[in-house]
């Protein structure tokens, strides 16, 4: 998921990966929202959410600059 400073989601990407290792290759954006709409330039934050096959759960949120 991707967010506003604000905190509003901009855009919700879902997909699987399926890997053998701690290494995945990324994940593809288009840089538009859900709508389809080009986003502003800024700051957003990012949250990646895994669950592993033994249906554990991880997150991470990180800063994404667009210019």
């Amino acid at each position: 998921q991707i967010f506003s400073v604000s905190g509003k989601i901009v855009k919700s990407i879902r997909t699987e990966i399926i890997t053998s290792g701690y290494r995945t290759e990324g994940i593809p954006w288009d840089g538009k929202d859900d709508f389809g709409n080009k986003t502003g330039r800024g700051v957003y934050f990012y949250k990646i959410s895994v669950r592993t096959e033994n249906n554990e759960k991880t997150e991470y949120t990180e800063k994404l600059l667009i210019f």
